[in-house]
């Protein structure tokens, strides 16, 4: 493996993660390696973007996110608009966007993907005027992943989601909505949204199997109203990739969606959960440079 030439590198870090011993010593490690490390810490929501937004006017070679996906979606927010390529340390709770890319979920080699491998260039996705790199979700789904206490997070990981996900079946409440998309319209009673740049969520839940994120397009996924014991055998499926074409599952691969929901909805975007009634998505193509383990399909 050829010796990469020396860099600047600004590392955005979670405040939590930042008194992790393996962070400290990643600092050091990349330092001793001759390149140039600026750390930043974040303490509130905001932060991470503020500081790539800066360490994309001021020259640096690679932002690097350090913490989980909130940390890589703020990050990724301040660099809309920057050529300057992002690297990912995901220290989260389910790291779907690193697993799916062949990210390293090891601070070390994650950070040897970064230094000897070239940046890529791939899809972003947006919903209401904020970018997003993997899936948003609408539903059980994203009202799961709000509800979940953040202790149980850091002592379960993805299963702590699933937990919460199985609590929420028995509080049913179908959302009532019109979808518009270049060649579709339609309204939906629909328990679950999924719209997709990747294919991954939860911790590796396939909503949307088809996902590419180099595509030009966003998957799209709703899972209509039925009872909650079809429901139920339903999800066994969801996890696995294997709804499509069960009966009241759609399945769209467009550029852009509007939906417009009868009431404010609780709407996850890349962990993150919000309360909506209108969201409008759009893809950017290959809007991003980003290193990752493998070449995305």
């Amino acid at each position: 493996m050829s010796i990469p030439k020396a860099k600047h590198l600004l590392f955005v870090i979670h405040g939590v993660r930042a008194e992790l011993p393996a962070v400290r010593n990643l600092v050091d490690w990349v330092r001793a390696k001759g390149h140039t490390v600026t750390p930043r810490i974040t303490w509130e929501r905001g932060d991470a973007e503020r500081f790539a937004m800066d360490g994309g006017r001021g020259g640096v070679d690679t932002v690097v996110a350090i913490g989980g996906d909130g940390t890589v979606n703020e990050v990724l927010n301040g660099l809309a608009g920057s050529d300057v390529p992002l690297g990912i340390i995901p220290l989260g709770t389910a790291n779907d966007f690193a697993r799916q890319t062949g990210i390293p979920l090891d601070a070390d080699s994650a950070m040897d993907v970064i230094l000897h491998r070239a940046p890529t260039r791939i899809d972003t996705a947006e919903l209401n005027g904020r970018r997003f790199l993997n899936v948003s979700t609408a539903g059980i789904g994203a009202e799961a992943t709000a509800e979940t206490p953040a202790d149980a997070k850091e002592a379960l990981g993805a299963l702590a989601y699933a937990i919460t996900g199985v609590r929420k079946l028995a509080e049913l409440q179908p959302i009532t909505a019109r979808f518009e998309a270049p060649g579709f319209d339609f309204e939906s009673r629909f328990l679950v949204l999924a719209v997709g740049n990747g294919r991954a969520t939860g911790g590796g839940t396939l909503l949307t199997p088809k996902a590419s994120f180099v595509d030009g397009l966003l998957d799209v996924c709703v899972v209509e109203a039925r009872a909650r014991r079809g429901f139920a055998r339903l999800t066994l499926k969801l996890r696995k990739g294997e709804h499509l074409g069960a009966p009241g599952v759609r399945y769209l691969q467009v550029p852009s969606l509007r939906v417009h929901a009868d009431r404010p909805i609780t709407v996850n975007v890349d962990g993150e959960p919000n309360e909506i009634s209108t969201l409008a998505y759009r893809v950017h193509a290959k809007s991003l440079r980003v290193h990752l383990g493998t070449t995305p399909g």
